[in-house]
Order: structure tokens, then sequence, then C-alpha cells
């Protein structure tokens, strides 16, 4: 197993292997920072969340380090039933004893003896997963196959939207759409659904009067500085005064309990106020080489389900990287995602890796292709 790992290490794409260890550093660095003090207030340990994260990390490499060595091939055969079991998550959580609410919605499930997971992260992965075997059959009508990609598309994001989960609703559909568009679908059918798209998230926004006092917000939060703006106001706050440099590594203010959720949802805001724009930048710099990276192994791939695969993973993490960021820095209207590697929380710490090592997997088949 080990002479298997250290060949693996050698066919692997390297830049995108340092890539995803520096994001993973990066973001253990930064959960220490933006969690020192809500950890302290609420369980009187300032480094409680660190360590809970430090824990996920390692059975993430773990569990990357088994995928990167693992043929994906071999995953075909898995990714119906782990989707369908997923998918079982993210409906019983409405079960009595099963789900956890948090921050108004049920969105965490916590079976008995085990930690608390949310089940969005686990579905996104096996959802993009899943398109990805579904649009490289290459043997059935493309129309099958896009009515087959829509009907489990719809049936998680109703799931989604039992949860009132906004953020996760929109990043499904937004995958769907990214490989929809990858796997070749003729433009009639884009214009088609696209429209549809936009017609649903307008509509799941306009029966929510709260989702329609965000969207207020989100264009003007001063409006409403102490309400609904408060969020958005203290995110663009703690940017501002981060400036060029940043206040310094742990000397960020915003998170003396004026920003919520600093660890999680705006911990990109953190980052701009301790590290200023330039550690912002390279922290968006390191998405991008992901993306890069990502895509290139997609483009050298010569299986149809490998290059989707590599599609999949890669814009499940670009697309939910970049909403986070755009809700810091107040170009989105706010909405609850994580940042991939860098919030604290387990679930999406671990398929961040997860999809990470799936990834470097299919990078080093690409590698020995071409070798």
């Amino acid at each position: 197993m080990a002479k298997a790992g250290v060949k693996a290490l050698d066919r692997v794409d390297p830049v995108l292997l340092i890539d995803v260890l520096l994001l993973t550093l990066a973001g253990l660095i930064m959960v220490y920072s933006a969690s020192s003090v809500v950890s302290y207030e609420s369980y009187g340990d300032s480094a409680y969340y660190f360590k809970k994260q430090l824990g996920w990390a390692f059975l993430g490499v773990i569990a990357a380090g088994f995928l990167m060595v693992y043929e994906p091939e071999k995953m075909k055969k898995m990714i119906p039933a782990l989707f369908v079991a997923s998918l079982i998550m993210v409906f019983i959580v409405h079960i009595p004893g099963f789900g956890r609410k948090v921050g108004g919605a049920v969105r965490w499930l916590k079976l008995p003896g085990l930690p608390a997971v949310q089940p969005f992260e686990f579905v996104k992965l096996f959802y993009a997963m899943y398109l990805a075997l579904i649009f490289s059959d290459e043997r059935a009508p493309f129309k099958k196959v896009f009515v087959k990609s829509l009907w489990i598309t719809g049936i998680v994001c109703f799931g989604l939207i039992l949860q009132r989960d906004l953020g996760g609703t929109f990043i499904i559909m937004a995958l769907f759409l990214i490989m929809t568009l990858i796997s070749g679908a003729p433009l009639k059918i884009f214009a088609i659904t696209i429209p549809a798209v936009i017609a649903v998230v307008a509509g799941l926004i306009i029966v929510e009067p709260y989702r329609m006092k965000r969207i207020f917000v989100y264009l003007d939060p001063w409006k409403d500085y102490f309400g609904a703006g408060w969020q958005t106001a203290q995110s663009l706050i703690a940017i501002g005064t981060g400036g060029v440099f940043g206040m310094g590594l742990s000397q960020g203010q915003q998170k003396f309990l004026y920003l919520p959720t600093p660890h999680t949802d705006y911990i990109y805001s953190i980052v701009g106020e301790e590290i200023g724009f330039i550690g912002a930048a390279l922290v968006a710099g390191m998405f991008f080489v992901f993306l890069w990276r990502g895509c290139a192994v997609a483009i050298n791939a010569r299986d149809r389900f490998l290059k989707l695969l590599a599609c999949a993973v890669t814009f499940m993490i670009g697309v939910q990287a970049f909403t986070n960021m755009g809700v810091a820095t107040g170009i989105l209207p706010p909405k609850g995602t994580t940042l991939p590697f860098f919030s604290a929380g387990g679930s999406s710490l671990l398929i961040s890796l997860m999809a990470a090592g799936i990834l470097l997997g299919v990078s080093r088949k690409v590698f020995g292709e071409n070798k």
C-alpha cells in the first residue's frame, strides 16, 4: 500500500496537490484565528473549534489519500447507491430525533453515537458524481439522459427547499447547468432550462418574505444596519478595515461577536480583515488554481466519464467557493454557504478533501495514460 501511495504521488498533478495542501493548511490557520472568540465564549477554550477541525482534517486527508490511489472507474457501480444514501440523509432530518435545528432551519443530521453532519455536503458530492455518470452514457439518447438528470436535480432541490436552504439549492442548480453545458447539450436545451431555473429561484425568493428582505438589504445593507443588513454591513466593515495588508493574523476585531458566524459562513471576511486584500486575493488565487488544474485534468482525460467526473468535482468546489466569497464581499445576496477547506465544520472539510482526492485520482490516471 505504501509503495502504491508513493507511485501515485509520482503521477498526480503536483500543482494541484500542493494547492490542496495549501488550502487545507491555510484553512486550519484561519479557523483557529476566526473561531477563537466564539470558542472561548461558548466552551471556555479558544481552540475548541480548531481542535475539532484538526480531527476532521486528519480523517479527510486519509479519505483523500485513499481516493487518490483508488481506480476512478471502479466508482461507477457505487455512485448510484452513494447518491441514494446521501439523498435519504437530506430527507430524514425531518424525522423527530434525527434532525437538529440551527439558525431557524433543520439542516443537520444527528445519528446515535456519531457526530452531527450536514447532509447537503454529502449529497452535493454524490450528486455531482452521479451527474458525471449519467452524462457519460453515450449509448442513450441525450434527451433521455437530460430528463434523468433533470429528475434527480429536482428531487435534490426539493429536499434542500424543505430545509429552507436556498444557498444549497442555488449551488445544485448552478452545477446542473454547468454539467449540462459541458456534456454537449444542444443550445435549445439552454433556451428552455436557463429561464426555468431563473423562474424557480425567483419564485423561491418571492414566496419567503425574509428572502425578499435579503434582496433589498443586498442592494443597500446600510438602510437596515441594525436589522437584516447587520451581517452584510459587518462583513464589509471587516474587509474594508483590513485594507491592503490587514490588521495582522489573530488581530481582527469583527470576530468579537460583531460578525455572525465568523468561523463558518463569513470566514473570508476575517481573511480580508486580518490578512488584507493581499491575503484575500491569495486565497481566491488558490481556488482559481484549483479550477485551472481541475479543468486541465478534464481536458486531458481520454475517457468521457473521467473527463466529466473531473469537471463535476472541480466546479462543485469552485461554485461554492466563489459563492461564499461573493456573499462576503457583498457581490451576492446573503446565503448560508461554507467556504470549502476554510469554514469550520467537519462535513464541509471532509467532503472538500474527498472531492480533492477524487480529482487527484483522476489526474493520476490521466498522467499515467499520457506518459
